[in-house]
């Protein structure tokens, strides 16, 4: 039975990730994240970002982290380059802050990183 929910999982993240790269970084009408990807992207993210994707974190201060509900976050970013970023890290400056994310690459799975760039998204007022 286990194996069968994860079956399930896997598929949808999959349909998901490919609804994204064709429709950009949106999460479909009715979307729900499940309580492993809320607390994944609490262990990965949160210390950044918060918990609620403002970066109003100590760390996300310190980085001018930016906030990701608002539009202007979004405007530009596709699923191509939000994963190659999650997956690859990324290290630059921004208003003269620096600001730094280790790679996730061989840490997360590429289906991880969707589903979290999914919620992610989902955190868009």
């Amino acid at each position: 039975m286990t194996r069968r929910i994860a079956l399930v999982s896997l598929l949808a993240t999959l349909l998901v990730s490919q609804a994204l790269l064709a429709e950009g970084l949106a999460p479909p009408p009715g979307y729900k994240a499940d309580k492993k990807i809320k607390r994944l992207f609490a262990a990965k993210c949160a210390s950044c970002h918060g918990d609620d994707g403002r970066g109003k974190t100590e760390l996300g201060r310190e980085m001018g982290i930016a906030d990701m509900t608002r539009a202007e976050y979004w405007q530009n970013l596709t699923l191509e380059v939000s994963r190659q970023e999650v997956l690859d890290g990324l290290k630059r400056t921004v208003k003269g802050k620096e600001q730094e994310m280790k790679p996730f690459k061989g840490r997360l799975t590429p289906e991880q990183v969707d589903a979290l760039n999914l919620y992610a998204a989902s955190l868009r007022k």
